[in-house]
């Protein structure tokens, strides 16, 4: 997540206000611009004019009276803080994106932007320059990828195949099913799920035989055929085990599994259906292949050329009733349950083998 939001959405024509929230804060050496009193010479002896003294910035707000009554929630609830507004220029927009900056660092930000490239938005309908939005008084907090992180399982699994048989097994399903609890992850299923829809398409054809389908069934290591171990034995191995590296991986799979269980997805309700009607399926946060290059690997890079064709389904939607404070003090626990679950997996990937070159490197670091 490099940076929330340096990037503000205007109000669209006919609609409430929408903030888009695009992007932890990095700073940014891309498309700088240059000062504006070096775009005209200082005054001299013929007084020419100085953009010194002009705006750089202008926002139209046709209403900003739900952020107004979203801001003074926050403050009320102890997730803004008042002497925020004061910097913020009195600008309900600004005072907000500085608001759930404050929110994310306080969240894992650092962790996250590590590892994951995502984006938060905050807006009143869930698919961009759409006339569909949602309820009076309905605002929703969005988290979606800007592109998929990656993770090599093979070295890890191999490592752990060494403490117990069945550590595989149970190491892939913890951690792909805590970050699956609020974000997509594209795995070997995934893949597979993918090939029976290739055999699908190819079973009508003359000359099928013609046609390959990824051999996922291949890369996929026996290991993985076990049963996995329940949270108890996990815990047990934990304080067993003699090997240092195979304990880090345990304990920091144990505080993934623990702060993922922490909130409840949202329900996915019938004004989201309404207005996700035609969506496809969410672009992937993660994707966790066996090596570079693998039969999972080429199904994801295949799925990915079509993946944009129709507007995807939001990863996480964490809805915010206006009129119920209770509604948006949940939301916000929601989404630093979120946040935290995606902290602790950034953790856990940097103990696992094999995995060094998945740190993303932000512009200004």
């Amino acid at each position: 997540m490099p940076g929330i939001a340096n990037r503000l959405g205007a109000v669209r024509e006919g609609s409430r206000s929408v903030l888009s929230l695009a992007r932890w804060e990095t700073p940014s050496n891309t498309r700088r611009s240059p000062a504006t009193n070096l775009l005209i010479a200082p005054p001299c002896e013929l007084v020419l004019p100085s953009l010194e003294t002009i705006p750089v910035e202008h926002r139209f707000l046709s209403d900003d009276r739900e952020l107004l009554t979203l801001a003074e929630i926050l403050v009320q609830s102890n997730v803004a803080a008042a002497e925020d507004w004061e910097k913020s220029g009195r600008d309900a927009t600004k005072y907000l994106s500085v608001s759930l900056q404050r929110w994310m660092r306080e969240h894992g930000a650092a962790a996250i932007d590590r590892r994951f490239d995502l984006d938060l938005t905050l807006s009143d309908r869930l698919v961009d320059y759409s006339d569909e939005r949602g309820p009076e008084g309905m605002l929703y907090l969005i988290l979606d990828p800007d592109g998929a992180a990656f993770v090599l399982l093979k070295p890890t699994l191999e490592l752990l195949e060494t403490a117990h048989p069945r550590l595989p097994s149970t190491f892939l399903m913890y951690f792909a099913g805590s970050l699956n609890r609020w974000v997509r992850v594209y795995d070997h299923r995934d893949a597979e799920e993918r090939v029976d829809m290739l055999r699908e398409w190819y079973e009508g054809e003359e000359d099928r035989e013609q046609y390959e389908v990824p051999d996922i069934e291949g890369c996929t290591p026996e290991c993985l055929k076990e049963p996995a171990l329940s949270v108890r034995r996990l815990k047990e191995l934990a304080r067993s085990t003699h090997d240092p590296a195979v304990q880090a991986l345990i304990r920091g799979l144990l505080e993934l599994y623990s702060v993922s269980s922490r909130a409840k997805r949202p329900d996915f309700s019938e004004d989201m259906g309404e207005q996700l009607m035609d969506a496809n399926p969410p672009l992937p946060c993660l994707l966790a292949a066996f090596t570079q290059g693998d039969a999972v690997v080429g199904c994801f890079d295949d799925e990915a050329q079509t993946a944009m064709e129709t507007t995807p389904h939001p990863n996480l939607i964490i809805p915010l009733q206006l009129s119920n404070p209770a509604s948006v003090r949940r939301g916000f626990r929601i989404l630093g349950v979120a946040c935290e679950t995606l902290a602790a997996a950034s953790r856990l990937i940097d103990l696992m083998p094999g995995n060094d070159d998945g740190v993303i490197t932000r512009e200004g670091q």
